[in-house]
């Protein structure tokens, strides 16, 4: 069987070894796409997402976590206010984004050691 005709083949090797800021990045965008799919369709305000609530004030909080820890943001912020549920999804994509492009590493990191740092004792 010619496989050069059915697929498109190229020499290429798996990586030994990940860079553990890939794999927190690829952890967290994994997160993320779970949060989505607890949104809704249309404008119906009834999200099922352990990262999202609605405050008394009737503004939409996110609260983007690494494992069960929120993240800290900015220093001493860790929620994203958002008007309504459509901006709720648009505020998770734009998180998404940025954690493909790495620009969450340090957040992830910091997280991440927070976590670890706990097991020691």
């Amino acid at each position: 069987m010619a496989f050069e005709k059915q697929f498109k083949l190229e020499a290429a090797e798996k990586p030994k070894a990940s860079q553990p800021s890939t794999l927190r990045r690829q952890k967290f965008i994994a997160a993320i796409d779970k949060q989505l799919a607890g949104m809704p369709d249309g404008d119906t305000g009834n999200i099922k997402s352990a990262w999202v609530w609605k405050s008394d004030q009737g503004d939409w909080l996110i609260s983007p976590r690494y494992g069960k820890a929120p993240l800290e943001l900015a220093p001493g912020l860790n929620a994203i206010k958002c008007t309504d549920a459509k901006d709720v999804a648009e505020n998770l994509r734009k998180l998404k984004t940025l954690a493909g492009e790495g620009k969450l590493d340090g957040v992830l990191e910091g997280a991440a050691s927070a976590i670890r740092s706990r097991f020691g004792k």
